[in-house]
């Protein structure tokens, strides 16, 4: 089927129209478009850099003259001096020739007689040696011996045969002499423990320090040398050697009592004897063992800040065994303060469950037995600003 007449022109106009239009933009185009800027151009030069270091150099300055010309001054003409009008000097006569007189004859020098030269038996004094000065005394601190306890008084470490006991007794045994005077009961030796009067620590060092310091001796004067004569060769002197002094025999110690007397007194006296007491009641209680206890028990005490019972102080009693174990029935309130009944209540159950608590982790409290007639009852302060002892 071929397209009709009126198809083809239609196809024929479009092609022609836009041909023409192509050809109108080609033509005509460039009639609407900006002028464009102006190209600026500048001057270049090339440099090298042998020619750019010269460049950048400074201007050196101009160089000042080296030498200056002095400038010359004009020659003075040479002026003749005048000659003065004097006449001329007189003719100077020969002075007559001196005779020498005759050179007067010296006196001869008398001879003088020279002194014998005197002779002294004594030799100089020579300058005494300056006298010794004693080494100042040192301020020695006595320091005490350290030892198991604490006392009032001292106590010196007892004899290793010795048994340990409050009261000092000598050991007794029956012979034949003290058969015939009475019956004598045989005892055994026996001293205190070793005590001191405190505690000894690393820190206690004896002071180095004197006590007062020694004045300077002063400078002996020199002699004034004399002309001493040739000295004659002494005899050698041997020293006499001193032969050493002997100690002093140690002081006689006081006559103790012996055992066999004491024995006799006991027996001749009725046999009295002090009665011991029935708990060791030893020296008191250190601060060291004081706060030990309260320590342990302080770890164990429970407080609830939160609640009234916190500010509740209590004092609490009880009592413990030879062994150091609590006796429960013991446990009682001693007094309180700072709370109502209910708090105060709540506050002694805590004190009372903190020292159960403690004696059951322990087994036991861990105190000197010879000390037991000092901590067998005890009086603890359950105070929530500080625990102590009382």
């Amino acid at each position: 089927m071929t397209p009709s007449l009126s198809a083809r022109k239609i196809g024929q106009i479009v092609s022609g129209v836009g041909h023409g239009v192509l050809i109108l933009w080609l033509l005509f185009g460039g009639i609407f478009r900006p002028d464009p800027d102006p190209v600026r151009v500048q001057d270049v030069q090339v440099l090298s850099s042998e020619e750019f270091a010269a460049l950048s150099q400074p201007a050196a300055p101009p160089e000042a003259a080296s030498e200056i010309d002095a400038p010359v001054a004009p020659e003075a003409p040479e002026v003749s001096p005048r000659a003065p009008d004097t006449a001329p000097p007189p003719t100077p006569r020969p002075a007559p020739e001196a005779t020498p007189e005759p050179a007067a004859e010296a006196p001869p020098e008398p001879v003088l007689p020279t002194p014998p030269a005197e002779v002294t038996d004594t030799a100089p004094a020579l300058p005494q040696p300056a006298p010794e000065t004693p080494a100042p005394e040192i301020a020695e601190t006595p320091t005490p011996d350290a030892a198991p306890r604490v006392a009032p008084e001292p106590v010196a470490p007892p004899a290793p045969d010795a048994r340990v006991a409050e009261e000092v007794q000598d050991s007794v045994s029956p012979d034949a002499e003290t058969d015939a005077v009475a019956d004598v009961v045989e005892q055994e030796a026996t001293s205190p423990e070793e005590a001191t009067t405190e505690i000894v620590t690393e820190a206690e060092r004896p002071a180095a320090a004197p006590t007062a310091s020694m004045r300077p001796a002063a400078r002996p004067n020199r002699p004034t040398p004399t002309p001493a004569p040739e000295p004659e060769p002494e005899p050698e002197t041997q020293t006499a050697q001193t032969p050493d002094a002997p100690e002093p025999p140690d002081p006689p110690e006081p006559d103790a009592p012996s055992g066999v007397e004491a024995a006799l007194a006991e027996a001749l006296g009725g046999g009295t004897t002090s009665p011991q007491p029935d708990l060791p009641t030893g020296p008191p209680m250190t601060s060291g063992e004081r706060d030990a206890l309260r320590v342990a028990v302080q770890n164990c005490w429970i407080i609830d800040p939160g609640s009234p019972a916190s500010r509740v102080t209590v004092v609490v009693g009880f009592e413990l065994t030879e062994a150091g174990r609590l006796i429960p029935d013991s446990l009682r309130l001693i007094e309180a303060n700072g709370g109502d009944e209910t708090a105060t209540n709540v506050a002694y159950r805590n004190a009372r469950s903190a020292i159960i608590r403690c004696e059951a982790q322990r087994n036991g409290f861990p105190l000197p037995p010879e000390k037991y007639a000092q901590w067998r009852e005890i009086e603890m302060v359950f105070d929530p600003s500080g625990m102590r002892l009382r």
